[in-house]
């Protein structure tokens, strides 16, 4: 399994520009209004960086292909939330998300510029920093500036972490690879578990 991923990044890895614009779309559609939540982008991102991390240029054009498409996902949400404002709390999707996270991102965002900032680095929060900005008071030049320092921060952690950690993972992985299902299968049936008690207290 290792070796057949090992194949598919190398191939990939001939194929640099196209995988660039992967990685800008797997940015971009994570940062939308709630789209991180469902779909992390972060795995996509990492594996591209493992791609092209034979090629520090190619490293570097992919932080900036994912800090852009960090940056235009944000906006998407900040512009949805300004629309719809506090209407947007009620919605659908919102619920299906969590109301504690919406409430979680609606608090970051009332803080200072640094905290905003720190939100946006949190899985399962910061896909709704976005869209609780532009629901607020917040004025879209700040909003704009802490997104900026954001998305170059997010895009700089997981293109320059995949690309130099992302193999040694998969080395221990290979070498532990039970092991490793089984840690893996303790954490997904943990995360239900936590799922399920969450729903109950809810209810």
């Amino acid at each position: 399994m290792i070796d057949l991923i090992w194949t598919l990044l190398d191939r990939a890895g001939e194929h640099a520009t196209l995988v660039l614009v992967c990685i800008f779309l797997f940015a971009a559609i994570d940062a939308a209004l709630g789209v991180g939540a469902i779909l992390p982008g972060e795995t996509g991102i990492v594996l591209a960086a493992m791609a092209l991390a034979d090629s520090p240029l190619h490293v570097a054009l992919a932080v900036v292909a994912a800090a852009t498409g960090a940056f235009l996902g944000d906006h998407i949400g900040f512009a949805v939330g300004r629309k719809l404002g506090p209407r947007l709390g009620e919605t659908r999707l919102i619920n299906r998300l969590g109301q504690d996270r919406w409430m979680t991102a609606r608090d970051f965002v009332a803080r200072q510029f640094w905290v905003v900032i720190v939100a946006r680095l949190m899985p399962g929060i910061r896909t709704l920093v976005a869209a609780a900005a532009g629901a607020s008071t917040i004025r879209y030049r700040r909003f704009a500036a802490i997104c900026a320092v954001a998305a170059v921060i997010w895009a700089t952690l997981w293109v320059i972490g995949g690309a130099t950690i992302g193999p040694v993972l998969l080395q221990i992985v290979d070498r532990y690879t039970i092991p490793s299902l089984l840690v893996a299968g303790a954490a997904v049936l943990a995360a239900i578990i936590v799922q399920r008690r969450r729903a109950r207290v809810r209810s």
